[in-house]
């Protein structure tokens, strides 16, 4: 869900890298059933406060600010969940506005998030940006990633806000967190009026991820060629919710064979063509119109490009 999303729960491919949620609903972590003291709700509204200054545009005279939808979110973030950030700092980026703490990993991200930004615009084209909420523990995540599942998950994009998850987050290598930061970014440029099917989703977000990471495809689909090389079950029809769900790992990474293909065999425009098309009408339609194919050829032609580039050492 895109919010992975859905990303993406599992790690696969690069080791760590998947980043999404599955959609299934999580309870939001109890509130204490104490009222707060006045000196604790002085403290908060003046964090509040603070960060509303860091997180204000330019003056009146100043041109416009492209970070200005970005940023009101920010602020709204900010005000749902003061408690949260305390000692917080803000980094804004070309296309993201960041903010938590500690201050080095919001820098840290707010640098990805550039360099993630130039593959998204350079595939999808222009969008209005992204807030990326950087809280200091699990349980902050959970509660602010809620309703959906974030449990595992490295960051989880809902709507036009990144979640990070810190300590699962610290675990990923520098490509790891690209990859992760340039996923999240895609749901939210590619955020639309209709729901496309979820291989779809998923595999254009790894598809962006993964593109000039420079990562070989049986690394990336590694436990997908484990199965295939095994003779498990694999690559039958194109992954659903219950195979993202039950089979994390070698879901995404049969939908991002999905895109690969796609791109491979149409050229990438074309593949931007039928994610553009999917989100305002039927796939079936779209498929039709933009690559010509059923979805019975798309599926005979995905499971030959997969298994031939799975058999390759």
């Amino acid at each position: 869900m895109h919010g992975v999303g859905a990303t993406n729960g599992a790690p696969a491919g690069a080791p760590g890298t998947r980043a999404e949620a599955d959609g299934r609903g999580a309870q939001a972590p109890p509130r204490s059933a104490t009222p707060p003291r006045a000196g604790s709700r002085r403290r908060t509204a003046a964090v509040a406060v603070a960060l509303a200054a860091l997180l204000a545009g330019p003056g009146a005279a100043a041109p416009p600010d492209p970070l200005l939808a970005a940023r009101l979110d920010a602020r709204a973030a900010v005000r749902e969940h003061p408690g949260m950030w305390t000692g917080a700092s803000v980094a804004r980026g070309g296309r993201a506005v960041v903010v938590g703490s500690p201050r080095t990993l919001v820098a840290d991200i707010a640098e990805l998030a550039d360099r993630a930004d130039r593959t998204v615009r350079g595939l999808w084209g222009g969008y209005g940006g992204a807030v990326v909420l950087v809280p200091r523990d699990e349980e902050q995540a959970a509660a602010l990633g809620a309703p959906a599942e974030v449990d595992g998950l490295a960051a989880v994009a809902i709507g036009g806000r990144v979640i990070v998850r810190p300590a699962a987050f610290a675990r990923l290598s520098a490509t790891g967190r690209l990859i992760v930061v340039t996923h999240e970014l895609t749901h939210v440029a590619t955020a639309g009026p209709r729901d496309v099917p979820m291989w779809l989703m998923e595999g254009f977000a790894d598809y962006a991820g993964y593109l000039d990471s420079g990562l070989p495809v049986r690394t990336v689909a590694a436990e997908l060629a484990a199965d295939v090389a095994a003779g498990r079950p694999a690559l039958r029809d194109l992954p659903g919710p219950a195979d993202f769900a039950a089979r994390p790992a070698q879901a995404y990474e049969e939908a991002w064979l999905a895109c690969r293909y796609i791109a491979a065999r149409f050229g990438e425009r074309k593949l931007v063509a039928l994610y553009r098309a999917a989100r305002g009408e039927e796939f079936g339609d779209a498929l039709r119109r933009v690559l010509g194919l059923t979805t019975a050829d798309l599926t005979r032609g995905w499971r030959a490009y997969a298994r031939e580039r799975l058999a390759r050492p």
